[in-house]
């Protein structure tokens, strides 16, 4: 293992899980910038940083005595280290920054922005988009280093709060970075991090080169596209606040310049409803930025842009720690198979979840006239669950039933696992028999990859059957867990997606990713 790391940055992840999906996230941006990298576990660190004069350390809140020891080591050979999100007093003492404690946003996109001092390494951008609800707020040890980015609120106010310090230990920063936009700068941040230590391994002229040459290659084929009549270009919304929360008309505006024709609004679940719901619990998104619905809905009148609500069907994900006791009480939950412990999803066979669920179908018609389809997602078994011999039929019949309620001419659409037939077994989906049955408008197989080849093996199976890819919206996954696209990338796919006759795509998800790097490039000639 360790031949493989002489030439590569180190990158810690303390565990597996979300703190080495954070690792692989600066793995995927250095390798972007041509800055090789290689993630490793505490246990593979002493080899590792014996060969290296620059680490990121992800997860670290807690490390053990041998792990600073380790640290303090390499420390003393005067490697440099960015670390991210610690509450550690004997790391941050050996980094020269002072702990102030953990706190959560005071208020919604308090935390939105981070901007850097004029007096910044070369190479560091000047401002990077992100939205972090908590931090770990650390301040420089006198003598020892400074404050080099401060957060602002989503109205461009600096709130004060330090994001990254840097220290004669190197880098240390108030949260982590999330794949949630700005991904280039962030790369580029990382890379530059590199360079303070390791000159030799990133460059920023030559970056500028480079990201000149990709994208005037990369406008030159954009152009050389041509759109498709009456073809759905769809995208999801995950948040459910739009790209800019509170301003639902400019995200909107946004959609409309870049020929958007639908959203999917990511509203409502058993665990929370963004809109007054008499039948879903109402969020605390609700309740500090009001009836997002309704917002989405004003703002997309005479658009053009067909809004659908977005519900997570089993599953109970967002709810609060109380509710999910009650859905304990109420024997809702279901059990993993692994290890018999109970989990967030809902049990698709339990007759009070199904009335739940076609109650807030009904209400959300009922409330909101101006809207175009509901979309179901999770509409599901949990894959680990314990299910039914009868557990493809339970979930048709809750479609059959869903559709009954989402009367037409409004769209009843599903949010589906591609790999069908595979999908019947393995969590109930059986959508190749709802198209046929007429049960739904639109199936949308998230077929998400970076393979193209393998893209093409789904889209081929969506389209076996004749009438069917007319019913299908592929899913493309740009950034989502598992792809990562850049706008060449989404092209081909949606090329792809064309040849096969496909009714259009819906793009995951809408990010400052989206906004900034691949919608721009559709709208030059293929949308």
């Amino acid at each position: 293992m360790i031949s493989s790391l002489l030439l590569a940055v180190t990158i810690v992840a303390h565990d597996p899980g979300y703190n080495t999906s954070l690792a692989n996230h600066i793995q995927r941006w250095l390798k972007v910038e041509a800055v090789a990298a290689e993630v490793v576990t505490p246990k593979e660190m002493a080899a590792a940083l014996k060969h290296e004069k620059f680490a990121f350390l992800v997860g670290f809140n807690e490390p053990s005595a041998a792990e600073l020891k380790t640290l303090k080591e390499y420390r003393s050979r005067g490697g440099r280290l960015a670390v991210f999100h610690s509450a550690s007093p004997a790391l941050a003492e050996m980094m020269g920054v002072k702990p102030l404690g953990y706190r959560s946003a005071p208020y919604p996109g308090a935390w939105s922005r981070i901007d850097f001092v004029r007096n910044r390494p070369e190479g560091f951008p000047e401002r990077i988009r992100q939205t972090s609800t908590v931090l770990q707020r650390v301040e420089p040890l006198p003598g020892r280093g400074r404050v080099l980015a401060t957060w602002s609120d989503r109205s461009g106010k600096s709130t004060g709060d330090a994001a990254w310090v840097v220290t004669t230990g190197g880098f240390w920063m108030s949260h982590v970075l999330l794949a949630d936009g700005d991904e280039d700068l962030k790369g580029r941040l990382c890379a530059a991090m590199v360079a303070t230590a390791e000159p030799t391994k990133w460059n920023y002229d030559a970056h500028l080169r480079r990201e000149q040459e990709t994208k005037a290659k990369l406008l030159a084929y954009a152009k050389g596209q041509q759109p498709r009549a009456g073809e759905i270009h769809a995208v999801w919304d995950h948040s459910g606040c739009g790209l800019y929360p509170g301003d639902w008309r400019r995200t909107i505006a946004l959609l409309q310049a870049n020929h958007i024709t639908d959203l999917f609004v990511n509203v409502a679940g058993f665990g929370f409803a963004h809109y007054p719901s008499d039948t879903l619990p109402r969020s605390r998104t609700f309740a500090q930025e009001g009836d997002q619905l309704a917002a989405a809905l004003a703002a997309a009148k005479g658009s053009g842009i067909r809004v659908h609500a977005w519900i997570l069907c089993f599953t109970a994900t967002r709810s609060t720690p109380e509710r999910l006791v009650e859905y304990e009480r109420r024997g809702w939950r279901l059990q993993a198979k692994a290890n018999g412990k109970l989990t967030e999803y809902l049990d698709p066979s339990n007759r009070e979840v199904r009335s739940r669920l076609l109650a807030a179908m009904d209400e959300l018609q009922a409330k909101y006239p101006a809207l175009a389809g509901i979309h179901l997602d999770f509409v599901r078994w949990y894959e680990g669950a314990v299910k039914p011999a009868d557990a493809a039929e339970t979930i048709s019949k809750f479609v059959t039933e869903a559709r009954r309620h989402v009367k037409r001419p409004r769209w009843l659409t599903t949010a589906v696992l591609g790999r069908y037939p595979l999908c019947i077994a393995s969590v109930g989906q059986d959508w190749e028999g709802w198209i046929h049955s007429g049960i739904v408008d639109y199936v949308v197989p998230m077929d998400y990859t970076e393979d193209l080849k393998k893209f093409e093996s789904y889209l081929k199976q969506h389209a076996e059957t004749p009438g069917h890819a007319a019913k299908t919206i592929v899913g493309i996954g740009v950034t989502a867990n598992e792809s990562r696209l850049d706008a060449r990338e989404v092209i081909d796919q949606l090329k792809l997606a064309r040849r096969y006759g496909l009714a259009g795509a819906a793009l995951f998800d809408l990010d400052v990713t989206l906004e900034t790097r691949v919608l721009p490039y559709l709208k030059l000639g293929l949308w």
